[in-house]
């Protein structure tokens, strides 16, 4: 069961080794420890109500949680090292009560080879069964750089995703770079007996390559990737896309980026059209007291976590705001419709919104209150929905060591 974590787990030991080393031959490191932890408590609804696998007749029941978890960075003269592990544990108090656990742990390490290379290592692994409940809660984040899974349901009752990355950048100028890339991400889905026909365990490898070129006030890049799709119940696949991108900096403070190309699937089952467009289109906004960003994508001939090979398309709103050195808000708001690519293949769509309130008692301690609503429907079931309200006392500490 433990299988991917324990890979994830090797995987920072190794880093964190590597970084080590690098420290030792360019320069002392200097190390920094942050905690967090909270007690959180509310209501929600079930976490299948109103689809055909529900298995609660209750409208709504209380939770207590807890979402702690630890992060240490690591700072040389040319290396550097992120890495964190998020705990949770939640009870909900139904008829009758259950317990759900959560994990999460990211790696990213950096190091230059020379005046002109630079190696880029990541690892992101999770295993939970609502991956939107647990980065609410917890306060945890995505990468927006790296791949993602748009679809890990609820009703799979859990998940388990890895996304390792390795990249070479090279330098040619101060406007210009190659950057060589490869990935190679999870998903999979314990007790899959109960969904076999809708989800599949899965893998997918990535290979890229792009080239990047920087002026004042703008950045154009042109690339290619190559993906093969392995999945246990259904046919494997292969994609090519070519991906051409422009981005504009209209002040400090606001951006805006667009990837578009073509992509062609390679695949022995029969396809709807192994021709389809990725685009992507996102708006950035920073400001002293916070941030805002807007990212609106379709991909095609990819996979989207639901079933075998699909176009889909993405949408996703954060806003982080600070009223006061006291009060700060958050929102963020996300939706997704995939279409399966094969023929009589399965399609899904779906949102969740979600933001929190928080309160500062003081240097460390701070109270949070929020919500959440999740809508998803398809994939052969009438859909569900599912509703949480919470409040949370959390202690953080970012820097409880400096050494």
């Amino acid at each position: 069961m433990f299988r991917r974590f324990g890979y994830s787990v090797y995987m920072i030991a190794a880093v964190a080794i590597i970084s080590s080393s690098s420290a030792a031959l360019f320069g002392q490191g200097k190390y920094t420890v942050g905690v967090s932890a909270d007690a959180t408590g509310g209501g929600k609804s079930p976490d299948f109500a109103g689809s055909s696998i529900s298995q609660n007749s209750q409208n709504y029941a209380a939770f207590l949680a807890t979402y702690p978890s630890l992060k240490l960075t690591a700072r040389g003269e040319h290396s550097s090292l992120d890495t964190s592990y998020g705990f949770g544990y939640e009870k909900s108090y139904f008829d009758p009560s259950y317990e759900t656990k959560s994990h999460s742990a990211t790696v990213g390490f950096s190091t230059n080879l020379g005046p002109r290379w630079k190696l880029k290592l990541a690892d992101t692994f999770s295993m939970t069964n609502d991956i939107s409940s647990y980065r609410l809660l917890s306060g945890a984040t995505s990468d927006p750089e790296q791949f993602q899974f748009a679809f890990t349901p609820v009703f799979a009752r859990s998940n388990r995703s890895n996304n390792a990355n390795a990249a070479f950048d090279r330098t040619f100028s101060k406007q210009s770079s190659l950057s060589f890339s490869g990935s190679y991400s999870t998903l999979d889905y314990p007790g899959g007996s109960l969904t076999s026909g809708v989800l599949s365990d899965q893998k997918r490898i990535a290979l890229a390559a792009t080239y990047t070129h920087t002026g004042q006030h703008y950045t154009w890049s042109l690339g290619y990737s190559g993906v093969r799709f392995n999945f246990s119940n259904f046919q494997n696949s292969f994609n090519h896309s070519a991906l051409a991108g422009y981005s504009y900096k209209f002040s400090q403070a606001l951006s805006l980026r667009i990837d578009v190309g073509p992509s062609y699937l390679d695949s022995l089952d029969n396809v709807k059209s192994p021709v389809g467009v990725n685009l992507t289109v996102n708006l950035k906004r920073t400001v002293q007291k916070g941030s805002f960003g807007l990212t609106v994508s379709q991909t095609s001939g990819d996979t989207s976590g639901l079933g075998s090979v699909s176009t889909y398309r993405e949408a996703g709103l954060n806003l982080n705001r600070a009223l006061s050195r006291s009060l700060s808000v958050s929102a963020n708001a996300s939706a997704f419709d995939t279409q399966g690519l094969q023929v009589n293949s399965l399609s899904a769509r779906g949102g969740s919104v979600g933001g929190s309130i928080g309160y500062a008692l003081g240097r460390d301690w701070s109270l949070n209150w929020g919500g959440q609503y999740q809508h998803y429907e398809g994939y052969n079931t009438s859909g569900y929905d599912q509703k949480r309200v919470f409040a949370s006392l959390r202690y953080s500490k970012p820097e409880l060591w400096r050494f």
